[in-house]
């Protein structure tokens, strides 16, 4: 019985493969690429079908990728330019963390003052 009922199963998810329409399995495929090499910091990618090569590499959380098309003009950015806007991030994250330590270190002081003039009302 337990041989008929993993036959059985077997069958339906063969059935159901031979089902699928053929459209469907290519666009979830991810066969249009292939891997010529790959570095710690870079990764060389093949396209298939059209023969294209990209550079890719990882731009702090985003994967930027050069293609073989773009590598001939120069880009949009330059290096100096993209470093400028690093250092503005980097300022701006500083300045947002010394507005919120300014606001709990007033925070701190306004406690520590009403301690104060609790303890010293207390004293008389």
């Amino acid at each position: 019985m337990k041989h008929l009922v993993i036959s059985f199963f077997l069958t339906v998810m063969f059935g159901l493969g031979l089902m699928t329409p053929r459209a469907v399995a290519e666009e979830t495929e991810t066969g249009n690429f292939q891997i010529m090499k790959a570095t710690a910091d870079k990764v060389w990618r093949l396209n298939k079908n059209t023969g294209e090569i990209s550079v890719c590499s990882l731009d702090g959380e985003r994967m930027v990728c050069t293609s073989s098309s773009e590598a001939m003009r120069p880009p949009a950015v330059t290096y100096e330019e993209r470093q400028a806007e690093k250092k503005r991030a980097v300022d701006a994250e500083k300045e947002k963390n010394m507005v919120f330590l300014d606001r709990a270190l007033a925070a701190i002081r306004s406690l520590f003052e009403a301690s104060m003039e609790r303890g010293s009302g207390d004293a008389q």
